[in-house]
């Protein structure tokens, strides 16, 4: 995706590219929990137990806070696109050199809520079950801040999905008002509009619905679980949580391609010019010589290259 968006005949907008290159590295920061605590707990052996601990800790508050860094610029991609098509004239601020300051109040608006989280909260990550273990109950105001956690993401993807909607309703509303007097240009625009319409829906499905049954999930799905089937489906459970955490962290380039054909194309001609071409250069490279192909005389006036 980033291959795609930093390419030079990209036709994507600078605040665009800003923001998904920062929800990025915020992906590339979650994965580092499952790398430095998982590893170290299934290679080394019992007696280094303690000695990891300390990194389990600091791998929790890590990928804490970058949970929370994708979440809110994943509100800050879906407010671009709403500012862009139903409030343009505020597409101003976007543009302007005041949108690196939105990020540094995304970034430290993240790192206040991860700080927090580790005063109030005690996080461990459970190897033999994969089950992250959080505890708000020590200190006073603990349960009070993990409620508001819970009630901070579900109203973001809420709010993520309103506007969404109404993105999808502002298109309709172009729609409605074509000029029927043309009918060529109609043709042209319904199929446009249809498209651009059904990308908006698969972005708002992946990003505010994957949250939003996240949220359901990991609250209220599991405990219904626990208390039918007993601790026998907390394993399970588990699994199913950490799959849905590392697929969740795919859904901005999952949706990206999906509804992108230019940059499907583009993608698919890179790995062609920089895997498959050189992976065949190395192979032909590698035949004896009365095996190599003779190499064919260059006929002037034929584009090799589309």
């Amino acid at each position: 995706m980033a291959t795609v968006c930093y390419s030079r005949n990209n036709l994507y907008s600078r605040p665009f590219i800003l923001i998904v290159s920062q929800i990025i590295i915020s992906n590339l920061i979650s994965f580092i929990p499952y790398m430095t605590v998982l590893l170290p707990e299934i290679l080394l052996s019992k007696k280094y137990a303690l000695k990891t601990t300390w990194i389990n800790h600091s791998s929790c508050t890590i990928y804490v806070y970058s949970s929370f860094v994708m979440l809110h610029f994943s509100f800050v991609l879906t407010l671009n696109r709403f500012v862009a098509i139903v409030l343009p004239k505020f597409n101003v601020f976007l543009e302007s050199s005041k949108l690196y300051f939105l990020f540094l109040f995304v970034w430290l608006t993240a790192f206040a809520i991860s700080s927090a989280n580790l005063y109030y909260c005690t996080r461990n990550f459970e190897v033999s079950t994969l089950y992250w273990v959080h505890d708000c109950t020590k200190q006073s105001g603990g349960k009070l801040f993990f409620n508001f956690i819970k009630f901070w993401a579900i109203f973001l993807s809420i709010t993520m999905l309103a506007m969404y909607s109404a993105i999808i309703r502002n298109i309709r509303r172009r729609f409605a008002s074509i000029n029927n007097e043309t009918q060529k240009k109609y043709g042209m625009n319904t199929l446009g509009i249809t498209k651009y319409e059904r990308s908006m829906l698969i972005q708002a499905a992946l990003t505010s619905g994957g949250l939003i049954i996240g949220a359901i999930s990991f609250s209220f799905l599991s405990k219904v679980l626990i208390k039918i089937f007993d601790q026998k489906a907390l394993l399970p459970i588990n699994i199913s949580h950490c799959l849905y955490i590392i697929l969740y962290r795919c859904t901005l380039s999952t949706a990206f391609f999906l509804t992108n054909e230019c940059a499907r194309k583009y993608l698919c001609l890179r790995l062609r010019n920089n895997v498959v071409k050189p992976i065949s250069q190395v192979q032909q490279n590698k035949l004896p010589e009365e095996v190599k192909p003779i190499p064919k005389k260059k006929i002037t006036g034929v584009h090799e290259e589309l």
